[in-house]
């Protein structure tokens, strides 16, 4: 290839041979009109390509644009077409639901007498309800706000509620674990049964403030519930009162007494658990034989421990 200047224009000349170099074919190009083609192609090139790129950014400002125009609409339509399906409200339902019955689980329901069940009745006199707009009115950007408002509301009231049941809840467990419910002796028999009763010693009928339960001498026994030592007494007289005793202050108004043991294994202030060791049965006081004495108060009452024994 090489340039030719016999016509006095500048030209190239392209030679081709064969791959045996036995024939070949030559070709001549006029420079300047080749050139001229190369520019007006690229203008070509360059021009489509702008062209697209304003064509694109157009339709991409229109599909915003249709966007937002639908946003509208939707926020203009009548309320009777919105339904709180459209606002995600399952949630918001499921929550009040649960909320109804934890309080009817927890008592809350019951009535207002607890501090908790007056908290949750304010909260539930709080004016909450979303109200309806009247038909045929635009639903515009302010409407929603209050009607978002609303359910937000709504959502605080399900939250504040659910935050008093859990308080609650941990309440009431921690009162079962000072709840005096198992038998201070294992496997023992009940001999004597809570009221009226013959006194062995006197010959009359009293009143019995618990029940006693047979077990060989040095059995242990344990404490009903959890709480704390209230009273321990290891001097006593021979054939009078409960002899040794110890007294738990489980609190919440309960305490529980275990008389006539042998040897007391507990301290005064002492914290004990539920089916700790406070000691071992005997016969001491004014028994017959060795048993457990076990009594059961509550806001300074006797009560039956039979009542309260689940084990």
């Amino acid at each position: 290839m090489g340039p030719n200047r016999k016509s006095g224009q500048p030209k190239l000349r392209l030679v081709l041979f064969s791959s045996e170099q036995t024939d070949y074919r030559q070709f001549e190009f006029n420079v300047t009109k080749l050139l001229t083609v190369l520019l007006l192609t690229s203008a070509i090139v360059a021009t489509i390509f702008v062209s697209s790129t304003i064509v694109s950014s157009k339709l991409a400002q229109a599909k915003i644009t249709s966007g937002f125009s639908m946003a509208d609409r939707s926020l203009r339509l009548p309320p009777n077409n919105l339904t709180l399906s459209d606002m995600n409200t399952g949630k918001l339902i499921t929550s009040e639901a649960d909320s109804e019955e934890l309080e009817i689980l927890t008592g809350l329901r019951a009535g207002a007498e607890s501090t908790d069940a007056v908290e949750i009745a304010e909260v539930d006199n709080t004016s909450l309800a979303v109200r309806e707009l009247p038909a045929g009115a635009d639903y515009d950007s302010a409407r929603m706000s209050e009607y978002l408002r609303a359910l937000e509301q709504r959502f605080e009231k399900a939250k504040n509620v659910q935050a008093i049941i859990k308080d609650k809840f941990i309440e009431q467990d921690n009162q079962i674990e000072h709840i005096p419910s198992i038998k201070p002796i294992t496997g023992a028999f009940i001999t004597d049964k809570f009221g009226r009763r013959s006194d062995p010693f006197m010959k009359r009928v009293k009143h019995h403030y618990g029940i006693d339960l047979r077990a060989p001498r040095g059995t242990k026994i344990y404490s009903a519930a959890s709480g704390v030592v209230e009273f321990t007494r290891n001097r006593y007289r021979v054939n009078r009162g409960y002899g040794r005793v110890v007294i738990i202050n489980h609190g919440f108004g309960y305490k529980t007494l275990y008389g006539h043991l042998s040897k007391i294994a507990v301290k005064k202030g002492q914290k004990v658990d539920r089916w700790a060791l406070l000691g071992h049965s005997g016969d001491t006081g004014r028994a017959t034989g060795p048993h457990l004495h076990y009594e059961v108060w509550h806001k300074g009452r006797p009560q039956n421990p039979e009542e309260y024994i689940l084990d």
